[in-house]
């Protein structure tokens, strides 16, 4: 039986996430990440079971109503399936309940086995909905020695790193306020590589995420003592995630973000995390996809590609889920 929380114990949460959440993206439902909707506007609701939690955000879309979307979640430790439609009960009257399947595999394996429970579409009007998190990302394991993995690098990232250290590209974790590279990423979002969300989004982040359990921090690559590339890092549960980056068009010839990343996943594997997760990668039959270059970035360094298997909204108001579509629909044609 599920139950609304307001007051909980952090460290019961996030242990039970750490445990049983996905390998990509469980910091989603951290107990930080949490407090970090809340500090950027977003109602935020958490719910716990005999096996299983969910933190829960709560939209109002004018004119149509309430939904409430889990993301990467909800979590639960053995039948995702048999507490799902409870928990959308609960809820506050909503037009319908976005969540994202835990399941994942890896590039190369049997999907069909991966599919949603058929009995459960039966019973409920379930929908398959877009991805508002990655569905495909890169994930380089830190189980290799630091010699091994370099010699794992495309023989290009390694040249590269090389060029950068040669040209005194300099490396720095927590060293460098805010302020200062702000206009890397203003740069960097004016050239459409990525939504640019406000400053103070960034800076609430940092801020409310930073604690021992989960923290985030700047790592940046410098120039003549100037700021040439950012990179928004994000740990939890093992895994180190690579959230935003930025960089300055000037100074690209001296592959700093190849020197960057290197030694992000050289300190990830010091302090004993087990992953580096790249956030987002182009599905391999999207040639055209926006992310076809940072893709290739990415999958210079080792790794492999995990897929997951889909987001839903199980719907609970059939004909204001319908209006909502279209309007979603209509919108998109006209932007």
């Amino acid at each position: 039986m599920w139950k609304r929380v307001e007051e909980f114990e952090k460290e019961k949460w996030n242990e039970f996430v750490k445990k049983n959440g996905p390998q990509s993206g469980r910091f989603l439902q951290s107990w930080e990440w949490g407090e970090f909707q809340k500090a950027v506007g977003e109602k935020v609701e958490r719910f716990v079971c005999d096996n299983g939690v969910a933190s829960v955000i709560i939209r109002t879309t004018p004119g149509f109503g309430k939904y409430a979307y889990c993301p990467r979640g909800p979590i639960i430790e053995d039948d995702f399936f048999s507490v799902i439609k409870e928990l959308s009960e609960i809820i506050d009257p909503i037009i319908f309940f976005r969540f994202e399947l835990l399941t994942s595999f890896h590039r190369g394996e049997e999907v069909s086995t991966h599919k949603t429970n058929k009995t459960f579409h039966k019973t409920i009007d379930l929908q398959q909905s877009i991805d508002l998190q990655p569905s495909h990302t890169w994930i380089t394991q830190l189980e290799l020695s630091e010699e091994k993995l370099f010699e794992s690098l495309h023989k290009k990232t390694r040249y590269n790193i090389g060029l950068a250290q040669r040209h005194g590209v300099e490396i720095r974790f927590n060293e460098i306020d805010f302020d200062s590279v702000w206009p890397i990423f203003i740069e960097t979002g004016s050239r459409g590589e990525f939504r640019l969300h406000p400053k103070s989004y960034y800076q609430k982040m940092l801020k409310t995420i930073n604690t021992d359990d989960c923290r985030t921090f700047l790592a940046v690559a410098m120039f003549e003592q100037k700021p040439i590339v950012v990179n928004l890092m994000l740990d939890f549960g093992g895994v180190r995630t690579y959230l935003h980056g930025a960089s300055s068009h000037k100074y690209r010839s001296l592959m700093a973000p190849h020197f960057l990343h290197f030694e992000l996943i050289k300190d990830a594997k010091q302090k004993g995390l087990s992953f580096y997760d790249w956030w987002g990668i182009t599905p391999s039959d999207q040639p055209n996809h926006p992310w076809v270059g940072i893709t290739r970035f990415k999958k210079s360094f080792p790794g492999r590609e995990v897929v997951y298997t889909g987001t839903y909204d199980l719907v609970r108001k059939p004909f204001w889920y319908r209006v909502y579509c279209l309007a979603r629909k209509l919108r998109r044609m006209s932007s």
